[in-house]
């Protein structure tokens, strides 16, 4: 890689590999970003542009033409399309970083679509109308709770099957996920009206118990800290699938869920919601580090990759 001249485009790319670091990217990402953005330097001062504000919006054309005819200085081929829209979807992250800590007053690259392969691949993300729509079809106490841990919290399935009681913490207004994904533990706030029908909920299963001897010697058998918080038929620690099921059957209550295609139902789990949710936080303002954290991502580009919001409205977020 050729060096940098201009002592502006030095700084800034050190910069933005420092603040890469910060949000919690992985090494090689960061180590490819910066090489990207140091490449889209190393063609500015090539056409004369020495300066983040003389940038404008026909240089990032320009730069995306000439990625398009660049070639792979090992193999000799021309850059893959994943590759190219790759590069360019990193200068566009760059510019809203410009923007959102006051270098510049406008990215001249906002007004670009680059895809990427990941977002191409058909994933169904429920609008925060159809989410409304579940909840009212949620007749009972555990379909209401399965929505507020599945949705609310964005819980794993495999985290959803593990969850007991005690990880309510009715006290402090939280859900506590003891191991999630790589044994990672976090704490995800709650509403009042969550929690208060969280615990109508945990209450109405410990009145069942009280009722049933099965569920007694059951109860008695276990740790104190390892009471189901969901059964199934047969009183036992409900499965991932048992989830699915109560998902879809809720789906058939709405006039949304109706129309789904056969398709398009296969594709729908728990994971679902927790797209879902992603997506909304995002689209309601949330930092993409602050959903990282209540997701349990240990890296920031796993959670891109859980958000789906299109162009429009991440600059409409920025107005």
């Amino acid at each position: 890689m050729a060096t940098l001249y201009t002592k502006v485009y030095e700084q800034e790319v050190l910069n933005y590999k420092i603040h890469l670091e910060i949000l919690g990217y992985s090494p090689l990402t960061v180590k490819e970003k910066y090489l990207y953005l140091k490449a889209f330097f190393k063609h500015l001062e090539e056409n004369k542009i020495f300066a983040l504000e003389e940038i404008q919006t026909k240089d990032i054309a320009g730069y995306y033409t000439a990625l398009q005819q660049k070639r792979n200085g090992i193999t000799g081929a021309l850059l893959t399309k994943e590759n190219v829209q790759g590069r360019m979807r990193m200068i566009q992250k760059y510019f809203s970083y410009l923007t959102e800590t006051g270098t510049l007053l406008k990215s001249p690259a906002s007004a670009f679509i680059f895809s990427s392969e990941t977002e191409k691949r058909e994933r169904i993300i429920f609008t925060q109308e159809q989410i409304g729509e579940l909840y009212k079809a949620a007749e009972n106490l555990q379909e209401k709770a399965i929505l507020h841990l599945a949705y609310g919290c964005g819980l794993r399935a495999g985290e959803l099957v593990k969850i007991n009681r005690e990880d309510i913490n009715l006290q402090e207004n939280a859900v506590i996920v003891e191991k999630g994904k790589n044994n990672k533990r976090r704490m995800i706030p709650i509403t009042e009206k969550v929690k208060e029908e969280l615990q109508e909920f945990i209450f109405s299963i410990e009145m069942d118990e009280g009722d049933s001897p099965t569920l007694q010697r059951q109860n008695q058998q276990r740790s104190t800290n390892n009471r189901h918080l969901f059964y199934n038929t047969e009183n036992r620690r409900m499965q991932s699938g048992s989830f699915v099921r109560v998902l879809k059957r809720l789906l058939q209550k709405t006039e949304f869920g109706k129309k789904l295609t056969t398709q398009e139902l296969r594709k729908i789990g728990i994971h679902t919601l927790r797209h879902s949710i992603a997506t909304h936080l995002l689209e309601n303002g949330m930092k993409l580090e602050q959903i990282q954290y209540f997701l349990g991502h240990d890296h920031i580009e796993t959670t891109e990759i859980y958000t789906h919001i299109n162009r429009q409205q991440l600059d409409n977020l920025k107005m």
